[in-house]
């Protein structure tokens, strides 16, 4: 599936992939699970069929097997209700300042999002996993030392997650005359569409390590 999760009280069209499809899949032929119906059919050929569905607001929390006409996948598709949690990943990145004597090595994070399933508690087995989200970014001081201020060297993070380190130093304006190495923390801050019931925002973290070149 194109979009794996799906969100109560809500509908979207989902594009279902697979080989072999049978030609002129009907409603009735995908099959979701409880409280997800599928309304109609967009398209269908042998490798891609795009399908409305609707989803209830009394659908069940969780992992769904989703069923074309017979053919099967197990955990294809997921039901949940919010956004709980953000996670950055990778959880431990690491770049390398250059472009001047050496090559600049640049890292990309990404917000994924997830719900705390049926149970409410975060970090448990039946946790959701939404998939990736649009977040806004920014940058905190991994505070390793006193009047640390590795933040203001190491480089910039854009709108997308990804991280561009300064060049190679030493740095006349840094203390010691020191390189544009250090880490941070990387921030990813998701807030709900508007219109949504829940407008908390929900942060998450990654621990950036810029280093020297190789």
């Amino acid at each position: 599936l194109d979009r794996r999760a799906l969100k109560k009280s809500g509908s979207t069209t989902v594009a279902i992939h697979g080989i072999n499809l049978p030609a002129g899949v009907g409603a009735d032929g995908i099959d979701l699970g409880r409280g997800v119906k599928v309304t109609h059919v967009v398209s269908s050929t042998p490798t891609l069929v795009k399908a409305d569905v609707e989803v209830s607001a009394d659908a069940p929390i969780g992992k769904r097997d989703v069923f074309v006409a017979g053919a099967s996948l197990p955990g294809g598709a997921v039901v949940y209700d919010k956004v709980d949690a953000i996670k950055v990943r990778p959880q431990a990145g690491m770049a390398r300042i250059g472009g001047i004597n050496f090559p600049k090595q640049f890292a990309q994070f990404e917000a994924i999002a997830y719900s705390n399933g049926a149970d409410g508690k975060p970090d448990t087995k039946d946790d959701i996993e939404i998939g990736p989200v649009e977040a806004a970014w920014s940058m905190d001081e991994y505070a390793a030392t006193f009047g640390d201020d590795d933040k203001q060297f190491v480089g910039k993070l854009d709108d997308n997650g990804f991280f561009t380190p300064n060049v190679d130093g030493p740095n006349p304006a840094r203390h010691n005359h020191t390189n544009n190495y250090g880490d941070v923390w990387v921030v990813a801050t998701y807030r709900p569409p508007e219109g949504s019931k829940d407008t908390r925002a929900v942060r998450g973290r990654a621990h950036l390590l810029v280093t020297v070149p190789l």
